[in-house]
């Protein structure tokens, strides 16, 4: 099982068991007897997944979720707002739903991890050590509220990209790193 770089408990009805879930941001189609749209599935583990969307179906609904030619189905577990758990009839392989964007989810993990703890790793996507590092952009004390408003401007930007499908299908592992940077920020934002 992959691990979840940012579990989110808060997002399902209180007292139900919780496989370890991936967060993810990948764009899906989602069809029911009630409900036909895209939505993000925003977490998954090999028995369910967390979606978001303008229309879901209700509890207890049957549907099925396509991503190109990956396609589960399962039964809407509960809805609260834009977001629904869904729990698969079968297995999922949720390494197969993630993008390709050249990491594995503990490649993520690690360098979230190294960040946190101001050590970035020394690869080709980051200076080596020694290197001098950019000057900030910002002098000023960034406080809870500020990241919280960073987070609601980023969420906005990756949502309107996420409607372009040529744009999702070009970028998918950046606007998955996006909606992780969101989720960071929140978290800091949280953290009052």
């Amino acid at each position: 099982m992959l691990p979840s770089a940012y579990p989110t408990v808060s997002d399902q009805p209180q007292g139900s068991p919780r496989a370890p879930r991936t967060n993810m941001f990948v764009i899906a189609e989602l069809s029911s007897a009630s409900a036909l749209g895209k939505v993000k599935i925003r977490n998954m583990s090999s028995g369910g997944a967390m979606v978001e969307g303008p229309a879901l179906p209700m509890p207890s609904a049957q549907c099925r979720i396509l991503r190109g030619t990956l396609e589960l189905e399962g039964e809407i577990v509960w809805v609260a707002g834009n977001r629904a758990g869904i729990r698969f009839n079968g297995t999922a392989h949720v390494a197969e739903w993630l993008p390709n964007a050249g990491r594995s989810q503990t490649d993520v993990d690690r360098v979230v991890a190294a960040a946190k703890s101001g050590a970035m790793p020394s690869d080709d996507r980051f200076p080596s050590p020694g290197v001098a590092a950019p000057a900030p952009l910002m002098s000023r004390v960034v406080d809870a509220n500020h990241a919280a408003s960073v987070a609601d401007q980023l969420e906005e930007l990756a949502d309107a990209l996420s409607g372009d499908m040529d744009v999702v299908s070009r970028h998918m592992g950046k606007l998955q790193a996006l909606d992780l940077a969101v989720q960071t920020l929140r978290k800091l934002a949280d953290q009052r």
